[in-house]
C-alpha cells in the first residue's frame, strides 16, 4: 500500500506451505499457542512449578509467550520455553505426562510441530514419538499428552502458532523539495531518528528473545541485513532510553534539482500491545533532475 509518500512492504517470515497461506519461520521466534477445538484457549505458564502451567482465554501477558529453541543435532525439534519463566520448558515426562521442566535438558523436552495443511500443527514430542498436546476440555488446566495413532488427529491435537511480531517494511520520506524551479541553491537542516522507538515505557523482559522474534518477523528480503544490524546495534545497549537518537542534517539543495531523503522503517506491531515500536535505519539522500528518481540499489520499497 502507498499513503502519504510512503511506500510500505508487509513480510512475513515463511516456510511452509498450507494451501494457499504460508507459515512463519519457527527457528527462534515466539509465539501465541492456540487451540483449535477451544479458539480462545493459549497455553500459559503461572508459576516455575511442573504443573503451573494451563491455558488462559482473556488478557495477553508475557507469560504466554513461548520461544522455540531449535536443538542443535536434532532436526526439527524444539525446546518450547517461557517468555516470563524462562528456564521451564515443557516436557512429556513417562509417568507425570505434560509437564514444564526446570531442570536439566532431557530429550522428552523436544517438540516436532507438524503442519496439518490448514494453518494448525500438531505437537509431538520427539522422544516419545506418539505422544502429542491435547488440550482436553474448556478448563484452564484440561491439557495433558495423549497417544494419538498416526492421522488419528481431532480439533483438540491441533494447535495455531500466533508470531509475536509481525512486521511492516516501508520506505520513509523524512524530507523533499523540488529545486527545479529556483535558480539559487538552498540550505535546509532536518532532524531524523534512528534505532528503536517503542509506544510502552514498560521495561523488556528480554532483549535476546525480542530481538530473535523481530528478526524471524522481517524474513528474508533485499533489506533483512540492514535491518538486522540495526537491531543488533540498537540493543546491545543495556539503557532502553538510549535505543533511539535523533540527529541533524544540514545540506545545500542545487538549483534546478529535486531532493529527498529517504529512511527505512519497520513497524513491528505485537500481539502484546507494550511490545509494538518501530525501527528507523540510517537516512539516504537522493537527487534528481526530474520528478522522479533513479534508484539502482533499490533503496525504495514499493507496494
Amino acid at each position: 500500500m502507498a499513503f502519504l509518500g510512503v511506500s510500505a512492504l508487509l513480510i512475513t517470515s515463511l516456510v511452509f506451505l498450507y494451501g494457499d497461506c504460508e507459515e512463519v519461520v519457527l527457528d527462534n521466534n515466539e509465539f501465541l499457542i492456540y487451540n483449535k477445538a477451544f479458539h480462545k484457549a493459549r497455553i500459559t505458564q503461572w508459576g516455575t512449578g511442573h504443573l503451573s502451567f494451563g491455558t488462559r482465554e482473556h488478557q495477553i501477558e508475557d507469560n504466554q509467550l513461548w520461544f522455540l529453541e531449535p536443538h542443535p543435532y536434532q532436526d526439527g525439534c524444539y525446546y518450547i520455553k517461557n517468555e516470563e519463566y524462562s528456564k521451564n520448558r515443557l516436557a512429556a515426562h513417562r509417568t507425570n505426562g505434560l509437564i514444564s521442566w526446570d531442570g536439566p535438558h532431557h530429550l522428552d523436552n523436544l517438540w516436532k510441530f507438524e503442519p496439518t495443511g490448514d494453518g494448525f500443527y500438531s505437537i509431538n514430542n520427539c522422544y516419545h514419538k506418539d505422544s502429542r498436546i491435547a488440550k482436553t476440555g474448556a478448563g484452564d488446566r484440561d491439557i495433558r499428552v495423549e497417544h494419538a495413532l498416526e492421522g488419528a488427529l481431532d480439533a483438540r491435537l491441533l494447535w495455531k502458532l500466533v508470531p509475536r511480531f509481525a512486521a511492516e517494511i516501508y520506505t520513509d520520506d523524512v524530507f523533499h523539495f523540488d529545486n527545479r524551479q529556483g535558480s539559487t541553491p538552498i540550505t535546509r537542516t532536518i532532524s531524523y531518528t534512528t534505532g528503536l522507538k517503542r509506544t510502552s515505557s514498560q521495561t523488556v523482559r528480554s532483549k535476546v528473545t525480542m530481538k530473535a522474534s523481530m528478526t524471524a518477523s522481517v524474513g528474508m528480503n533485499k533489506v533483512t541485513s540492514e535491518i538486522t544490524a540495526e537491531l543488533e546495534n540498537t540493543l546491545t545497549s543495556s539503557s532502553e532510553s538510549t535505543w533511539s537518537k535523533t540527529e541533524t542534517m544540514t545540506f545545500t539543495i542545487p538549483a534546478h534539482k529535486n531532493v529527498k531523503v529517504m529512511q527505512h522503517k519497520v513497524n513491528f506491531n505485537g500481539v502484546i500491545p507494550s511490545d509494538t515500536c518501530t525501527l528507523m535505519t540510517e537516512v539516504k539522500l537522493f537527487e534528481s533532475d526530474s520528478a522522479t528518481f533513479s534508484d539502482p540499489d533499490e533503496f525504495i520499497i514499493n507496494s
